[in-house]
């Protein structure tokens, strides 16, 4: 086989396009990742998925999405020979672009697009994305970042040029309603965000649950996904006698959270994320008060759309969740404001038109990155 593929030049009309995913990327993804290729299909773009075989796919909308099974890279089949493999089954099927959705899938996605000689584009949702990338030059013909603050990054180490990286906001449902504090006969519930394996960010939130309750503010505390930390955070619910109000919850699929967020009044996200923290985002699309410790989000505008804390500082945190439950007026405020926040600046339809824009520039006549086609707008 060739080093590469040939390609022909695709319809004007219609253009097919291949998704390279990991393991978990639409198990922590899937309820942006949805939307965005439902509204390709009715832009007349088809999206083929590259997927390994072990992932979690339940959120795959399939059909319309197609599904190709990834061979796993080892000692039996080499790195280079699984991309091969694939490039032929992706020329096979007539693909004019390759999108890797994670910066993790960035080589990969490279290599598929250098073997079938056709553009490829990498999403960014992680705050280390530029130093990620610096290991698989050249760099992709576009970089898709999920906000400001990370294509200010990739644009300060990467040095690219400002067109070469287009921000894509995840785009997510919301029901445009504030579900916060809404029956004042109902006892004020909390969801804490237990990813992530940090018990001092997760003992932090404990604490502050408890001293709400020990100033006899009536709520309860659902703490999702702590997994290996649960018989830790069991124990100091006991120590802090709010055992009996503290309910720990497995790890739900990204598309029972929202049903789950919309009937909280209050999402505590305990540590600042590596990256962008959907859970939180369709927390404020779901009408819900954010409590989060201060992260590089754009989303999180203190006092407006969230109450940012210092991670794993309790009487910050506790001194927050406190005036929240005391004061429904204010809290409900600042849902409205989020609320109102990601119809403006998350839209599914933004989504969906941006990316139809990058994919139909970088797939035009020239077939490669065309600086001048692509402009540097949101």
């Amino acid at each position: 086989m060739s080093a590469t593929l040939s390609q022909s030049q695709p319809a004007p009309d219609r253009l097919k396009v291949a998704w390279i995913a990991g393991d978990d990327t639409f198990a922590k993804m899937g309820r942006t990742l949805k939307p965005l290729a439902i509204g390709l299909m009715g832009e007349m773009i088809d999206v083929v998925l590259v997927v390994p075989a072990r992932a979690d796919v339940r959120e795959v909308p399939s059909p319309p999405v197609e599904m190709i099974d990834c061979p796993p890279a080892g000692w039996l089949r080499a790195a280079k020979g699984r991309a091969i493999v694939l490039a032929e089954e992706l020329a096979r099927r007539g693909v004019h672009l390759v999108h890797g959705l994670a910066i993790a899938e960035a080589e990969l996605t490279r290599e598929l697009a250098d073997l079938c000689s056709v553009p490829h584009v990498v999403s960014c949702h992680t705050f280390d994305g530029a130093s990620q990338l610096h290991r698989h030059a050249p760099c992709p013909d576009a970089v898709l970042a999920s906000g400001d603050i990370i294509a200010a990054q990739l644009q300060d180490q990467l040095h690219l040029p400002s067109n070469q990286i287009r921000i894509v906001r995840p785009g997510v449902y919301q029901n445009g309603q504030v579900t916060c504090f809404d029956d004042p006969a109902r006892i004020a519930s909390i969801v804490i965000d237990g990813r992530g394996g940090n018990f001092g960010a997760l003992e932090a939130a404990v604490r502050a649950f408890a001293e709400a309750r020990r100033r006899d503010i009536d709520c309860a505390c659902f703490l999702i996904g702590a997994e290996r930390l649960e018989k830790r955070l069991r124990k100091l619910g006991e120590t802090l006698q709010v055992r009996q109000e503290l309910t720990f919850v497995d790890p739900p699929t990204i598309s029972q959270m929202p049903g789950i967020l919309s009937g909280a009044d209050i999402f505590i996200a305990p540590r600042a994320c590596s990256e962008v923290n959907l859970w939180a985002l369709m927390s404020m699309a779901a009408g819900t008060v954010v409590l989060a410790a201060d992260a590089p989000e754009d989303f999180f505008i203190d006092g407006q759309t969230a109450y940012l804390f210092g991670g794993g500082d309790m009487l910050d945190l506790a001194d927050k969740l406190i005036a929240v439950l005391t004061d429904h007026v204010t809290a409900r405020q600042v849902a409205r404001q989020a609320v109102e926040h990601v119809q403006t600046h998350h839209s599914p339809a933004d989504m969906v038109a941006t990316v139809v824009e990058i994919y139909r520039n970088l797939s035009g006549p020239a077939g490669r990155y065309n600086s001048d086609k692509l402009t540097a707008s949101a």
